[in-house]
């Protein structure tokens, strides 16, 4: 046994061995790619057949956790000894887990056996107790590479020549880069990228958060950074789904440009800097979840109009959100949905519409268009009643209208559900649903 498994004491026994032997060998790599590396390599010992078979599987994970500490030596030969041992044409996968224990000599000499195998799909995920890995600089240059993943302590230090023309998709999860420089200078190199995934995280010393990709159509941005930070510029013209959960204030202030064809958006930003342009990218819209604070409540232009909008969330968790609601209602001629969400964590919350002031005149989406309304943490106070009974009374073509109260008293919960039960609404067929 040229791998040292030293807990294979007993034969390995299949169940229906007689079935599974009549399979073609391309369907049991093709099983073989969905078990751990571990375990393929321990179907040497079943048969001659399988002797040499689990060499051709192109999909290979590695993970030190599983090894017991101080037995790094035994994990690292075996590391080396399958990956150098395997035979596939192309290796599709390569997923590396790795502890503090692992040099990261091993890890660069990996990644670039991978690299010479023509690897499609690379996983990194690191974890270390002092410094950040240092990528090699092979891996910028890869004409095979489809789907990178970078994940913990890895550091981005991107050569002056990038050329990734095989790349869609990115995921940089909690890594390190080298300045604000470095991810425009990554996404420059990749002409054909689809998907991007960056988490920024608090001890990220760079302050820019720049995204550049025409052709990009998804991508995550999720920033806990601390403090204040440089720019935020988000330049995607055929993104088509956008996810930004954001607590950093920006000195340069958020700028994106225009997203004719955006379908789907989540925009969740708890600090200031939000502008009318950032939001004016976001009219092309169709599904819209939206949780702005305070002062971006307050910005928002009146006759910025959101012409493709059917779906909008709205989340109930700063002053002035009735305000947004107001605007939004007024700028989404189309709307068929229209959800009100309060965060759990904040239901104790006293922010209330009090003086809420209804649009002056009823909204064109509230006379023609909106079908159903959901309102999840409904509190019942003034202001709520105030709005839940203006929007029951001018919804002409309502079918649905859903309330989840918040408390836990029923007669509480009662009470104000037997107010909203007592409202005439314009829609004959509309139904009134408690949760």
């Amino acid at each position: 046994n040229p791998f040292g498994f030293s807990n294979l004491q007993d034969p390995i026994v299949f169940p229906h061995m007689d079935i599974i032997s009549h399979l073609s060998d391309d369907l049991l790599l093709r099983i073989l790619s969905f078990v751990p590396t571990k375990d393929v390599v321990a179907t040497s010992l079943l048969s001659k057949r399988w002797e040499c078979l689990w060499t051709s599987v192109s999909k290979l994970g590695y993970d030190d956790s599983y090894h017991h500490t101080g037995d790094y030596k035994n994990f690292s030969q075996f590391v080396y000894r399958s990956l150098l041992s395997n035979k596939a044409p192309v290796l599709d996968k390569l997923h590396l887990k790795l502890g503090p224990d692992c040099p990261f000599i091993d890890v660069e000499l990996w990644i670039n056996i991978a690299l010479s195998r023509r690897v499609r799909e690379l996983e990194i995920d690191l974890f270390s107790k002092e410094e950040s890995f240092n990528l090699p600089n092979s891996l910028y240059t890869s004409e095979t590479l489809e789907i990178l993943t970078l994940i913990s302590c890895v550091l981005v230090n991107v050569p002056s020549s990038v050329c990734l023309p095989s790349l869609k998709t990115l995921k940089l999860d909690r890594v390190d880069y080298t300045d604000n420089d470095t991810l425009p200078r990554l996404l420059s190199g990749c002409p054909n990228l689809e998907v991007l995934f960056v988490e920024r995280h608090v001890g990220d010393e760079t302050t820019d958060s720049i995204v550049v990709a025409p052709s990009l159509q998804r991508l995550t941005m999720l920033d806990t950074h601390s403090g204040t930070c440089g720019r935020f510029v988000v330049d995607v013209p055929s993104l088509k789904h956008l996810e930004i959960t954001d607590s950093v204030a920006y000195v340069d202030l958020r700028r994106m440009e225009n997203m004719p064809v955006l379908e789907k958006a989540c925009v969740w930003i708890t600090s200031s800097g939000v502008t009318q342009e950032f939001l004016k990218a976001l009219t092309s819209v169709h599904r819209l979840s939206l949780s702005l604070s305070p002062s971006e409540v307050m910005m928002h232009p009146s006759g910025m109009t959101f012409n493709q909008l059917v779906h909008l969330d709205l989340y109930t968790l700063t002053e002035g959100w009735w305000d947004l609601l107001t605007c939004m209602l007024q700028d989404s001629p189309k709307l068929r949905f229209l959800r009100l969400s309060n965060n759990k964590l904040t239901s104790e919350s006293k922010e209330t519409p009090i003086g809420w002031r209804p649009p002056s005149s009823v909204p064109e989406c509230l006379l023609s268009s909106l079908e159903a309304f959901v309102w999840i943490g409904y509190n019942g106070r003034q202001g709520d009643r105030e709005m839940a009974i203006y929007l029951l009374k001018n919804t002409a073509c309502l079918k649905t209208a859903t309330f989840s109260p918040d408390s836990t008293d029923l007669g509480e919960k009662y009470q104000m559900l037997k107010v909203l039960a007592s409202v005439a609404t314009i829609s004959a067929s509309s139904q009134l649903l408690f949760d």
